[in-house]
């Protein structure tokens, strides 16, 4: 099953029949915390019963990891065994409660960090659903549930690792160096190396063949975490249509534990070649057509030159 982060305060849900999870909402959607290993915290979590009806909630908790490259995550339903990035098992309950129509409540769950827990990240999600009384027990799934996902940061040794995958330009997602116009797609591919989600800060910067700078495209805002062992997409618009001649990207950011990534250059062209085929030919025309009418006035001239 799939989830979605959204901003906090929203409901975070999958796509389900109405009557599920989709009966709540939730906040926060996303959280970060950091522990130390041994120690036990605590995570808040608000629900609210969005129904004209009461509703009883129940949830459970599972470890997510990223699906592709946009950093949509997915929920390991089938995970038999726990990852280095495991979460799940440090939760050891969830608890349920019943909630009157527009009742909200806190549910305060419990995350126990082992004494020999890796450093680094580990992620999971905290799902909940909320069914009307006469339909619990009847085995309603979690599947049309809401969540909040967890980042967690054990302290301790941590490697911190982010590198350029790639730096690519397009448009129209078509990738290449030379184009007739804008707007041109800018994209970064950010490879997580290590064991601890990052989240990139900094700017694409496009000069022209000056050296003048064109545009500075921040790389994301907000900034958005990359999860250990996983690739994220970043991508930015440069939106000008009359684009002509040489252009530079420059990728820079910040990252971590004051990291610095410099992704290098791309270089691209804009040659509206169409438009100076046609203006070409236009020119052509009328240098001909000078030519011509100036011939026929020399002749004219020379005519009454004659008859003189």
């Amino acid at each position: 099953m799939l989830v979605t982060a959204c901003t906090p305060g929203i409901a975070l849900s999958a796509a389900a029949p109405a009557g599920g999870g989709q009966g709540l909402e939730i906040s926060p959607p996303v959280m970060e915390l950091t522990a130390d290993p041994g120690q036990s915290v605590t995570a808040n979590i608000r629900l609210r019963n969005v129904t004209s009806g009461r509703l009883v909630v129940s949830g459970q908790a599972n470890d997510f990891a990223a699906k592709g490259e946009d950093g949509e995550p997915e929920i390991l339903l089938d995970e038999k065994e726990a990852s280095r990035f495991s979460l799940k098992y440090w939760i050891p309950s969830v608890p349920g409660f019943s909630l009157a129509p527009q009742e909200v409540k806190t549910a305060q769950v419990q995350i126990r960090v082992p004494a020999n827990a890796e450093p680094g990240g580990h992620y999971g999600v905290i799902r909940f659903t909320g069914v009307p009384p006469e339909l619990e027990g009847t085995g309603v799934s979690l599947s049309a549930s809401i969540g909040t996902l967890v980042l967690m940061r054990v302290s301790g040794e941590i490697s911190e690792k982010l590198s350029v995958a790639d730096f690519t330009v397009s448009r129209l997602g078509q990738r290449g160096t030379f184009f007739e116009s804008g707007p041109i797609k800018v994209t970064e591919r950010l490879k997580n190396e290590g064991s601890v989600h990052v989240k990139p800060v900094g700017d694409v910067v496009v000069t022209d063949m000056f050296g003048k700078q064109v545009a500075k495209l921040p790389i994301a805002n907000p900034a958005r975490n990359v999860l250990p062992d996983s690739v994220r997409k970043f991508e930015q618009d440069l939106p000008q249509k009359n684009l002509i001649g040489k252009y530079t990207a420059t990728f820079t950011a910040a990252y971590g534990n004051g990291k610095t990534l410099e992704g290098g250059k791309v270089t691209f062209w804009v040659v509206p070649a169409k438009k100076l085929i046609v203006g070409f030919i236009a020119l052509l025309l009328l240098v001909l057509l000078l030519r011509y009418a100036v011939r026929r006035y020399n002749r004219y001239i020379i005519k009454q030159a004659g008859h003189k």
